[in-house]
């Protein structure tokens, strides 16, 4: 019976948050995970090496989070909440009530709109609470007229606005809210009432904003009122005299409203701004309030909100009295906080505003341990206990002070005292913002008021009622969510560095769970150095091959799998117990990532630099207004961007840097680049990946979107330099000064994933584009899957210990396999090297040119009797043979007489005139000696012309080569054209080796390659991406009702013989590709347009295809550019290369796709021709000619004929009349 009087006499109750058996066995089973990954994390530290500094920074961030989360199980381990019997406060204090002041702060008339502080002010003036002791105090630190004129409107409307309010009993009581919500929805009171109170609110706002606009306020207004008068042309934000203007008092027998109910007193104040004081920002403005109130009122409660934080729930005053003047446990209680809420927020919380984990969870837990946060808006104080009074047992409240007394003082006298009060030097040499008021120098001066006011013995709880008490307006973008929060943490970072520290400051005055509640807050800007490695390094370490997680399948994977999922699922389990949606708390969790790589970041480097003396303290005003089409995105929860600012290149880096390492890393990790199984990495694959999930609408911002909040080029551009610094990496290859090629190829992957999302998500509904479009994407989609993913790799050969080893160069490999020959030394010195060179029409490759070919493959320098020269003659031309002697007696390179005496001629140091003219007459003698002058045997040399009928097929050069085929173990295959340029170029061996494929060179390649035929690149950097593929023209024959052609030597029935390179391969023989310093053999290339395009169109296709997707414009013309430089090309080759490729795609390609498909369905058979290599005079007159000159502007015999023009103009002119 006593614990039920007891309960009944109390004003509020207590009730622990249920669940919390299951909460702690998770938390409890979570630190065993976390303990676990920290043990391997120390016990698994690689030796020495690339990997071992980005492993320990994954300890260390990892420990740091480990830390951070015991913190904030602090908060969730024993939760609490209040709830008030507002029936016993009526039943007890009848209209016995306190007085209440109400402080409302604003800075800056364009960034908190004058027409929203005023919907505050009629919201808090209109409480369900005796109006005589209501006294509303508005501070206008901007000191702008604008905010006088608006408050004066509002005083005016108050007489028509409070009555309404009391007549009906409406929530929300702030006009702007009510009319917003309650539209079409009048039940309470009749339509014309509704309406009428309706118009007057916006005319009043009307001319507010009017005012606003045009900065200036009509004479007659200001005649209206003697507070108008304060202001005069030299005043500014920073600089003014102190103003107080009471525009309602409350004691006032006319302080009347309609109904003749006395209305609440409301007073403006702008304290004293000069530039040589500072000015405290906030908290300079709440301790003038205090002393001017005090002078006016002083009333024992304060309430304090932001100017865009307006009542919701009328009662709110009564619900925090329920604490103040409970009998038993009042005396304790120095602040009761409401929760910040928000009216504007989204569905779906896009920039994570909500603050509902923090309210319904976190501030819940605070409570329980002593103490809620003072967050600076919707708190109830005792004006005592704000002022520096300490907790005492014997302390009792004088409740009954109500409006202060003023004697025979009139107003204007009290507004001229309070005006002293607000002074620059008021504060001087006082305790003001120390000991006494609102704590100065920290940016979130409420933060560090309430610790104080805890520190003194106070106790403070936290009020949730189920209709939220204060509603305010959230930022819209997120450029303003970043300043807010970047304002909040370095703050709180401050309080956490200071002497204020709680674990210092606090200690043995708080317990220590609430000091471990405020450093949640304290370490938000701590948190981003952590986040920022995470976010960043196991992606690095995907691309560059170092794993940073143990193997997916490993027991100690179990520990991090089990944290990360636990962790997130109670993350969602609060957050959805909390209000949020789903898709709210993922909105959430990627916000979570950019306040940490920004707002914490930036809040971090701020505090550390005020700490060492870099810079003062600043105070920046989140904007509550944005521009109309800002605010439809927000509605339609578009992110907004729209600026180049430094965060949103962080943002868009990270973003991208993940995404391509994703890409990458999975490339490399399908190609087998690393010598590490693939869950090895996996783990860092789905932390990467999540990553790249959680920010596909950044992705969207960068690349897809058109709207003026987009992510603007310049961020992307500057992201897309970073993200390259970042991954690009100094690999093996690297180190020997090869392309990237792993980060090239992750970017431009990337780039092709996004423009397949784009053709994907943005394809035209039913019309005349949509064939069009989905062609482009079929294009897109066989350009994405054409780059083969391998690791490159250069060969050196070591020709001094192959003769250090074999002095007489006679160890060489052979094609025979190992499992069936183990050749000896002594056999290896005894094999033979034969040599085919094929030709098959004089008139296309002239007699002069082939026997040049042959006579420099004869003076290789290796011993002529182990050499043999093979000519295959399909043509069955008569040709003369001669032998080349002297060029190895000399060393000449190169060796073939028609190329050197070029390259020499008056450049004959290594022999004398005399020897040198007599080579020349020589060379041209046509000798038939066995021997040479010196007496040396002169290599074989074998004429050859296959027999040909028209009954039987001849299998071109397929068979020419067949037939070639003799049982010596090597054979080097050479086209007539492409003579030896190198004659140690002979020289390698292997016992795995089946071929090995020497570049393509050209000697007769124009100065910019006008036809694109150098092979640069293709030789430099993309061979070496294809070695597999890269085949040297092995050889064999094939005779009827045998193998040959078919499983024997050369295949028949393709042109190119990349089939039998490819049976080789499979037969299980690998092949190497060697690009020696000097050239091994040089040809010549097809020198006319005609030519290259029916050479292309034999060869059917290119091996790589080069492709400008997306976002991969800038980057991949800068790669090809960089590809093409170090392959010796220049520039305008480059440039020539380009125009080349798109001439080789719409004729030679095309030709070979329409000539094999008429070949698959047997509508056409195999057809060789044969490229032709004599240059003809005339046809090359300037290397750099673009087509449209020559089709209109040429003169020459080389132009396009005007037939071709007049043909693609009718075709062209025929193509537009059918699109239109």
């Amino acid at each position: 019976m006593e614990t039920t009087t007891t309960e009944r006499r109390r004003l509020f109750a207590t009730e622990k948050v249920g669940g919390r058996a299951v909460y702690r066995l998770q938390a409890a089973t979570v630190a065993a995970g976390i303990l676990l990954v920290l043990y391997y994390r120390a016990t698994r530290v690689p030796a020495a090496g690339e990997g071992r500094a980005a492993w320990l920074g994954m300890a260390a961030a990892e420990l740091w989070f480990a830390v951070y989360w015991v913190i904030t199980q602090s908060v969730r381990w024993c939760p609490v909440r209040r709830r008030t019997f507002k029936n016993r406060l009526a039943e007890r204090y009848k209209e016995n009530l306190p007085g209440v002041d109400v402080f409302v702060c604003t800075a800056d008339p364009h960034a908190e709109p004058p027409s929203l502080v005023i919907s505050t002010i009629l919201s808090v003036m209109a409480y369900n609470y005796p109006s005589e002791k209501i006294s509303v105090y508005l501070s206008d630190d901007g000191g702008s007229i604008l905010t006088f004129y608006a408050l004066w409107e509002a005083s005016m409307f108050a007489k028509k606005w409070l009555p309404f309010c009391r007549r009906y009993n409406i929530e929300p009581r702030s006009p702007a809210a009510y009319f917003s919500e309650s539209e079409g929805h009048h039940n309470l009171c009749s339509p014309k009432e509704w309406s009428f109170i309706k118009n007057l609110y916006e005319e009043m706002r009307e001319r507010i904003d009017s005012a606003v606009m045009s900065g200036k306020i009509p004479e007659e207004i200001k005649l209206k009122h003697k507070g108008f008068d304060e202001w005069n042309s030299e005043m500014t934000s920073k600089n003014h005299q102190p103003i107080v203007q009471v525009l309602i008092d409350g004691k006032s027998q006319n302080a009347v409203d309609d109904d003749g109910n006395v209305l609440p007193t409301l007073v403006y104040m702008a304290r004293e701004k000069s530039p040589q004081y500072h000015h405290n920002f906030k908290a300079g403005a709440l301790n003038a309030l205090i002393r001017v109130s005090a002078l006016i009122s002083d009333s024992p409660v304060i309430l304090n909100v932001d100017c865009d934080m307006y009542s919701n729930n009328s009662d709110s005053i009564r619900d925090a009295l329920c604490f103040f003047l409970d009998e038993e446990m009042s005396h304790k209680i120095g602040f009761v906080q409401y929760p910040q809420n928000y009216n504007n927020m989204t569905k779906n919380n896009i920039y994570g505003n909500s603050l509902n984990v923090i309210n319904h969870v976190e501030m819940r837990g605070l409570d329980s341990a002593g103490g809620c946060l003072y967050i600076g808006t919707g708190c109830f104080h005792r004006r005592e206990i704000l002022c520096g009074k300490k907790f005492s047992k014997d302390y009792k409240e004088d409740w009954g002070r109500g409006i202060k007394e003023r004697g025979h003082e009139n107003i204007d006298e009290i507004e001229e005292k309070a005006k002293s009060l607000a002074t620059c030097t008021y504060e001087l040499r006082t305790q003001w913002g120390n000991e006494i008021g609102v704590k100065y120098g920290c940016p979130v001066e409420d933060v560090i008021t309430g610790l104080a006011i805890h520190c003194r013995g106070w106790e403070s709880v936290y009020m949730e009622p189920q209709r939220a008490a204060f509603v305010g307006v959230a930022p819209a973008t997120l450029a303003q969510t970043i300043l807010q929060h970047k304002r909040w943490s370095e703050g709180n970072f401050t309080i956490f560095l200071s002497k204020h520290n709680t674990f210092l400051f606090g200690h043995g005055k708080i317990s220590l769970q609430l000091q471990m509640g405020y450093c949640i807050y304290g370490l938000w800007a701590a948190n981003s150095l952590p986040t920022i490695y995470y976010v960043m390094i196991p992606a690095l370490g995907l691309v560059k091959g170092t794993p940073l997680f143990p193997e997916i399948m490993s027991p100690w994977a179990t520990p991090f799998i089990y944290v990360f999922f636990v962790k997130t699922l109670y993350g969602l389990y609060e957050a959805l117990l909390s209000g949020d949606t789903l898709k709210g708390w993922w909105n959430g969790q990627r916000m979570w990532m950019v306040k940490s790589i920004t707002s914490y970041l930036y809040g971090f480097i701020d505090t550390i630099r005020k700490c060492v003396g870099m810079s003062k303290m600043s105070f920046e005003v989140t904007a509550k207004v944005s521009g109309h089409d800002e605010a439809k995105r927000y509605e339609q929860e578009i992110l907004e961007f729209g600026s180049s600012s430094p965060e949103y290149v962080i943002i868009a880096t990270v973003a991208l840097l993940n995404f391509v390492c994703l890409v990458g890393g999975l490339s490399q990790i399908m190609a087998g680049v690393w010598n590490m199984p693939w869950n090895v990495f996996l783990p860092q694959a789905i932390l990467c990946g999540m990553i790249v999930i959680i920010n596909m609408p950044i992705y969207e911002a960068m690349f897809l979107r058109k709207d003026n909040g987009r992510i603007p080029t310049a961020v992307t551009l500057a992201s897309i330099g970073f993200t390259t610094t970042a991954a690009i990496g100094e690999g093996e290859y690297g180190r020997q000064g090869g392309v990237q090629i792993p980060f090239q190829a992750a970017t431009v992957a990337a780039g092709k994933l996004l423009v397949l999302y784009y053709r994907a998500t943005h394809m035209p509904a039913g019309g005349e584009g949509r064939a069009a479009w989905v062609g482009m994407e079929a294009a897109e989609v066989m350009y994405t899957v054409g780059r083969p993913v391998v690791c490159p790799v250069r060969r050196r050969t070591f020709k001094d210990r192959l003769a250090e080893r074999l002095p007489t160069f006679k160890q060489l490999f052979t094609t025979i396999s190992l499992n069936t020959f183990n050749m000896s030394f002594g056999a290896c010195m005894k094999k033979k090297l034969d040599i085919f060179v094929c030709t098959a029409d004089p008139h296309s490759e002239p007699p002069s040119l082939v026997i040049s070919t042959v006579v420099s493959v004869m003076a290789y320098n290796y011993p002529s009797k182990k050499l043999r020269v093979y000519l295959s003659d399909d043509g069955g031309s008569i040709l003369t043979f001669y032998a080349l002697w002297e060029a190895s007696v000399y060393n000449i390179e190169p060796r073939p007489p028609a190329a050197y005496f070029v390259e020499s001629e008056g450049h004959h140091n290594l022999c004398t005139p005399k020897e040198w003219s007599f080579i020349k007459i020589l060379i041209d003698g046509k000798s038939q000696n066995v021997v040479d002058d010196d007496g040396n045997v002169l290599p074989s040399l074998v004429y050859m012309a296959r027999e040909k009928r028209p009954q039987y097929h001849h299998n071109f050069k397929s068979w020419a080569m067949n037939a070639l085929i003799c049982n010596n173990p090597i054979i080097l295959n050479v086209d007539c054209d492409m003579y030896s340029n190198n004659s140690d170029s002979i020289r390698e061996m292997g016992h795995k080796i089946g071929f090995v494929q020497y570049p393509q060179n050209y000697n007769n390649m124009t100065k910019n390659n006008i036809y694109g035929n150098s092979l640069l690149v293709l030789n430099e950097a993309d061979i070496y991406e294809i070695e597999e593929k890269a085949k040297s023209l092995a050889t064999c024959t094939c005779e009827h009702r045998t193998q040959w052609g078919n499983e024997i030597e050369i295949k028949y029935g393709c042109t190119k013989i990349i089939f039998t390179e490819l049976a080789i391969n499979c037969r299980g023989w690998e092949s190497v590709y060697i690009n020696p310093q000097r050239a091994a053999l040089l040809g010549v290339g097809p020198a006319t347009l005609a030519q290259k395009i029916l050479q292309r169109k034999r060869w059917g296709h290119p091996s790589i295809p080069r492709d400008y997707e997306f976002m991969g414009y800038t980057l991949r013309i800068c790669i090809i550019l960089y590809e093409a430089l170090l392959s010796g090309d220049t520039l305008k080759g480059c440039w020539n290369g380009q125009r080349m490729w798109m001439v080789r795609r719409i004729t030679s390609y095309l030709y070979d796709l329409i000539d094999t498909i008429r070949k698959l369905l047997g509508l056409s058979k195999m057809t060789f021709a044969v490229t032709a290599k004599v240059i003809l005079c005339g046809m090359i007159v300037i290397t750099s000619i673009p087509i449209y000159e020559a089709m209109f502007l040429r003169k020459d015999k080389g132009r396009i004929p005007s037939s071709v023009t007049l043909a693609s103009l009718g075709f062209a002119s025929q193509d537009y009349d059918l699109e239109l």
